[in-house]
């Protein structure tokens, strides 16, 4: 079956944690593209959802890192950080896709980290307060290491995307892809606040193109330069795999001094 929904959208703390810091023109159009989302996401009628995302070190630390760690847990607690004003749940799991995930991953060339115990924090449930804010659909949250260097390569990261959405298109479950992170920003390093609006617009245009052969030329030092969060557009050039072709739409772009990001929000077409 076709995938059902696939967007990608910034995670910023910000934007609940701190939302009167913002400019309210810029909160009210981010929010308005987040409402649109939202819709867009009940009208899929997913039945599950693959949280393409990343931590904090909330999960892993520098004992043991993996590229890409699929959660296969029946539920997922979060958010960690008490200050986020996102009320703290059980995201349900879907154990039996994410084994099929990893099973597909495996014999397509790919090892995948993976765990039975995860905790979500803002860069999973920010997207998921606005996205389905009773939390009541399931999710596997796949973690893709943007913290410790080195990071996967682009190019990897698209041809992991592939392998989801050839599982997607051959499932009877209508499964939806949701990419969260950055845009440019830096958060608590030496160019903490600064955001690149000629990065940020460029990887849009080529995100809403599905421009695969340029997304897969980023390398990590281009990702560094965007700022150590920008890494986190790994996942969203993952879900540019997934989407084989689509074109996409972006429904907001806001460079918001206060979140120390630019934030963006884009979706595919089903």
């Amino acid at each position: 079956m076709p995938i059902s929904f696939a967007a990608a959208a910034s995670h910023a703390p910000g934007i609940t944690a701190w939302a009167e810091a913002a400019p309210s023109d810029q909160k009210k159009k981010l929010y308005a593209a987040y409402d649109r989302l939202r819709q867009e996401f009940k009208n899929s009628n997913t039945d599950v959802l693959v949280m393409l995302t990343s931590e904090h070190w909330v999960n892993f630390f520098l004992d043991h890192i993996s590229p890409f760690c699929v959660g296969r847990g029946d539920h997922f607690a979060g958010p960690v950080e008490p200050w986020l004003r996102v009320e703290k749940t059980r995201v349900p799991g879907d154990p039996a896709l994410a084994e099929q995930i990893i099973e597909r991953c495996y014999d397509s060339g790919l090892e995948l980290g993976f765990s039975y115990e995860m905790e979500l924090d803002h860069g999973t449930m920010v997207p998921l307060h606005f996205l389905t804010p009773a939390m009541n659909c399931p999710v596997v949250p796949i973690m893709f290491n943007t913290l410790a260097p080195p990071q996967p390569a682009a190019r990897r990261c698209l041809e992991f995307g592939r392998v989801l959405g050839q599982l997607a298109a051959e499932s009877e479950r209508r499964i939806g892809f949701m990419a969260t992170g950055g845009l440019s920003h830096d958060p608590g390093e030496r160019n903490h606040g600064v955001i690149d609006t000629d990065f940020d617009h460029r990887f849009l245009a080529q995100m809403a193109a599905c421009d695969v052969e340029h997304l897969a030329q980023y390398t990590r030092s281009d990702l560094a330069a965007a700022g150590g969060g920008a890494f986190e557009l790994l996942a969203w050039i993952a879900l540019a795999g997934a989407v084989n072709g689509r074109k996409g739409e972006v429904f907001a772009y806001e460079a918001v001094k206060p979140w120390a990001t630019g934030m963006g929000i884009l979706q595919y077409a089903a």
